[in-house]
């Protein structure tokens, strides 16, 4: 082979290589991972924020605070109490449920520019963190820890107004509770001593119980997207987290 051949095939030999194995820079990692939390995000936030979104997902569904719950099932174990108050709590329990979840349902369209705008801030420094460590849920940890705060105070305010609004039967959330109470003190005066207090607030409750399900759900996007090579769905995402395969 002449020197002119040589040095041609020496010119070309890096070309041979696909581009999928060029390390990405850190601002390539940076770009990858917000790209991934930002479609991983919204896609979770917008399955929450809509009607049974919460209520019909058994994994999020926002059930009966748990002196609330303990109150009811002793009305249910009890037969003066069932007999007594058995129908109404049935109902109660009923349409509490389904207004706290309505209410968390009404939250999340809050929910989802402050956690975009966290991403969209993140460093570069952050980003590498973020990617190579060995918590399948660092980058959810991290959106918790930024933003956690001002999602509670945006959740709760929403959640307020929501637990106010009539509308299961022309009843909110709050009648039901302050019915539920009054139920509660008729139960324990028939039965003293049986029961514990009902002290729950309610819109703290609720708001916690749909932080929790707006962190679950980001956080199983993450491992999908760090797990699952199928849901790397363009070149920068591929070569960025294929970099953790």
């Amino acid at each position: 082979m002449n020197a002119i051949k040589k040095l041609a095939l020496f010119l070309a030999f890096p070309l041979l290589f696909s581009c999928d194995q060029i390390q990405p820079s850190q601002a390539e990692i940076a770009a990858g991972l917000k790209s991934a939390l930002e479609v991983g995000s919204k896609y979770a936030l917008r399955t929450l924020g809509v009607e049974n979104g919460f209520l019909l997902d058994e994994v999020v569904k926002i059930g009966l605070p748990e002196d609330a719950a303990n109150f009811v099932m002793q009305v249910y174990k009890n037969p003066i109490l069932s007999s007594v108050l058995g129908t109404t709590i049935k109902r109660l329990e009923e349409q509490l449920v389904l207004t706290l979840n309505r209410a968390a349902e009404a939250s999340i369209e809050g929910v989802i520019p402050i956690v975009i705008d966290a991403i969209t801030s993140m460093t570069i420094q952050d980003a590498q963190s973020i990617l190579f460590s060995s918590n399948q849920i660092a980058a959810t940890d991290y959106l918790q820890v930024k933003t956690y705060n001002s999602l509670s105070d945006v959740c709760r305010s929403v959640i307020e107004d929501a637990l106010n609004k009539k509308i299961v039967l022309n009843t909110s959330a709050q009648d039901v509770w302050r019915e539920l109470t009054g139920v509660y003190n008729q139960a324990a005066g028939l039965v003293p001593g049986l029961l514990k207090p009902i002290e729950t607030n309610l819109s703290l409750y609720t708001t916690q119980k749909t932080l929790d399900a707006v962190f679950l759900k980001i956080g199983n996007e993450e491992v999908k997207i760090r797990t699952d090579v199928s849901a790397r769905t363009n070149d920068l995402l591929r070569r960025v987290f294929g970099m953790l395969d």
